[in-house]
């Protein structure tokens, strides 16, 4: 396309855009110049939109008369009024105003909705006139305008309209009412606001609208209100109760917790519960006294749910509470007290716990130490200690469990001790699981090795597998060395245990050693073990490419069952180096792994960069194309390879 053509296309796309389109550098005169001038034109409807869309930014009094014309024009008026609304002058009221008398129906309604949302209060003598209008949409829209302006005038005036009001005309009118009530209050009229509620409470309106200007009224007035709420507490609609709720969340005076604790007893049983509920939600101490009392003798429902607004209040006192109830012959009741107790928060609560740690009650004194670790409680920490020589295992359990998670990198001597004096195996497994969570976690892994390896030079049968598996945990060369030497152990367990821990050896410094014993293990399941851990290092992340490839080739030799070929396989697969294509090609006769080595060659081949190895890999592609015979795709791809391969050397 030349330039010219390009500049006509250009200006016939322009035009048929909006003529109204800001210019970068016009100014507002200049943008409503034109936008005015679409309007008084013939211009088609979306060029009179944009040109609204200006003027809603840069209009004045001047486009006033212009805008008004519009308001009875089917298409353009609800534009016209988007383009009025935020002119601020007051002459778009005065022709707001007038177009209520000369207009109906959806029109009409527009400009009364336009009215409202300017909240025009000199426009109220007219607007209620239309609330006895026989289209119910206008009376809709009218009622809404009436409350947005929210004055005195337009109260009375919906007020006025209830009398005569029918079908579903009262109920917008209770709507225009509320908002206008709720526009007072904002303004700080609250005496005019509670006017209003009182006055839709004398009609006895629906429920719902009973409930909102209930709330209207005590928000107003707080101190006179709090009869009111508890007349609302007690009402039967439960529309009322659920707003008497809502009240006593917003607001946070003392005098609607002594409300609700005082009108609490009057109530049904199913009303019981939310009231409770709504009580741990303010947070107010006051109301401690009654869900302690209600926490140990209400029924189950109203029981539990005082025991979680516990949580929400959060105070000591509290306490010796809920550690009554966790041993509540009801488990329900003894699990929620017991959760309770463990996310109360404050420092005073932990010195509760921890001055039960020493309770003559046993029970409870394990329960305490589970919950000690669970809050984190340092000054826990000798108790726990103390506790973990307990001649009680259920104790010394929980004792090892909370020291675990409180002491960490810190609490590993001590675990070690436990571990070597563990009676039993269910022991050593739980000093093993609390090792093998703190170790990894230790700042100074190598000091925390050869803390389990002087333990492994003094423990019994028993807790030496417990401390060669842990040592896997800490890794390095320590490590490594003494799980190496307890392969010469004359046990049989420890001996499977070392060599299983370095067979899942988590860094590739076991190398050397897994290879070793691939090759010369005294037995068959030993070189079996040992190759498969070998092969495991190939895949570990942090092992390059040129490393895995070494270990394929010095493993491919020892490999002879059909799950090491396969491992083998993956692992070649992951390297994708084209130079291990020649490992590869022995296998693809192997009817067993046959398949695995063709994707493994394909994948290799389409990585492969131009000319690398290509000698190999057309001998390996010409191999895949006579033994792929039964997938049609594989062998066509390793045709269009070897065409593509033709010309390289």
């Amino acid at each position: 396309m030349n330039g010219k053509l390009f500049f006509s296309v250009t200006l016939c796309l322009v035009a048929g855009m909006s003529s109204v389109r800001p210019v970068l550098g016009e100014t507002a005169e200049e943008v409503r110049a034109k936008a005015l001038a679409v309007l008084k034109s013939d211009a088609p409807l979306d060029q009179k939109s944009a040109a609204c869309r200006d003027l809603a930014r840069v209009g004045n009094k001047d486009c006033v008369p212009v805008l008004a014309g519009m308001l009875g024009d089917e298409k353009l008026s609800h534009i016209g009024r988007y383009a009025l609304e935020p002119i601020p002058d007051r002459s778009v009221d005065e022709a707001l105003r007038a177009a209520l008398g000369t207009l109906s129906g959806r029109l009409l309604c527009g400009v009364i909705s336009s009215v409202g949302t300017r909240r025009d209060s000199a426009a109220v003598g007219l607007l209620a006139k239309h609330l006895a209008d026989r289209d119910g949409d206008v009376v809709r829209a009218t009622a809404i305008a009436l409350g947005r302006i929210g004055t005195v005038a337009a109260g009375k005036a919906l007020l006025d309209a209830l009398s005569a009001a029918k079908g579903e005309n009262p109920g917008w009118i209770y709507d225009g009412l509320l908002a206008c009530g709720a526009n007072l209050a904002a303004q700080g009229q609250h005496r005019d606001a509670q006017a209003i509620y009182d006055a839709m409470l004398a009609q006895n309106p629906p429920a719902r609208f009973r409930a909102a200007a209930l709330r209207g009224a005590v928000l107003c007035d707080p101190s006179s209100g709090m009869k009111r709420l508890g007349g609302m507490i007690r009402d039967r609609d439960f529309c009322v109760f659920a707003m008497a709720l809502r009240i006593a969340v917003e607001m946070k005076d003392r005098q609607v917790t002594d409300v609700l604790t005082s009108e609490i007893g009057n109530l049904p049983a199913d009303r019981v519960v939310p009231v409770v509920r709504i009580l741990g939600q303010r947070g107010d101490k006051a109301a401690l006294p009654l869900l302690l009392e209600m926490a140990k003798k209400g029924n189950k429902p109203v029981c539990l749910e005082a025991i979680q607004s516990l949580a929400e209040i959060a105070d000591v006192s509290a306490v010796p509470v809920l550690v009554g109830l966790m041993k509540d012959k009801d488990e329900a009741t003894a699990r929620a007290a017991t959760a309770t107790l463990t996310t109360l928060p404050g420092a005073q609560v932990d010195s509760a716990i921890v001055a039960i740690l020493e309770s003559p009650d046993r029970i409870l004194r394990r329960q305490m130490l589970e919950i000690a670790g669970q809050r984190r409680i340092a000054s826990a920490t000798p108790l726990l200690l103390k506790a973990m020589s307990d001649a009680d295992i259920s104790m010394r359990t929980a004792a090892a469990k909370s020291y675990g998670e409180l002491a960490g990198a810190g609490g590993i001597p001590a675990l070690i001790d436990m571990l070597l004096k563990a009676p039993d195996g269910g022991e050593i497994d739980l000093c093993e699981r609390i090792l093998g969570a703190a170790c990894p976690a230790a700042s100074d892994k190598a000091a925390c090795a050869r803390r389990l390896v002087d333990a492994l030079s003094r423990a019994g049968l028993a807790a030496k597998p417990a401390l060669l598996r842990t040592l896997r945990a800490t890794g390095g060369p320590d490590a490594l060395k003494a799980v190496h030497g307890a392969l010469a152990d004359a046990n049989k367990d420890i001996h499977a245990t070392a060599l299983r821990v370095l067979s899942e050896w988590s860094s590739p410094d076991a190398a050397p050693v897994l290879l070793e014993l691939a090759t010369n293990a005294a037995t068959p399941v030993d070189k079996l073990v040992a190759l498969r851990g070998y092969l495991g290092i190939a895949l570990q992340k942090d092992v390059a490419a040129q490393d895995r490839l070494a270990i394929c080739r010095r493993a491919a030799p020892l490999i002879r069952r059909d799950e090491e070929k396969r491992m083998l396989l993956g692992v070649l697969s992951s390297a994708a180096a084209a130079e291990s294509l020649d490992l590869l090609v022995p296998y693809l006769d192997d009817p067993s792994v046959k398949h695995e080595a063709v994707a493994t060659v394909m994948a290799i081949v389409e990585k492969r960069k131009k000319s690398e190895y290509a000698a190999v890999a057309r001998s390996a592609l010409a191999k895949v194309v006579k033994i792929a015979a039964d997938d049609p795709a594989v062998t066509r791809r390793a045709e269009e390879l070897l065409k593509q391969m033709a010309t390289e050397k």
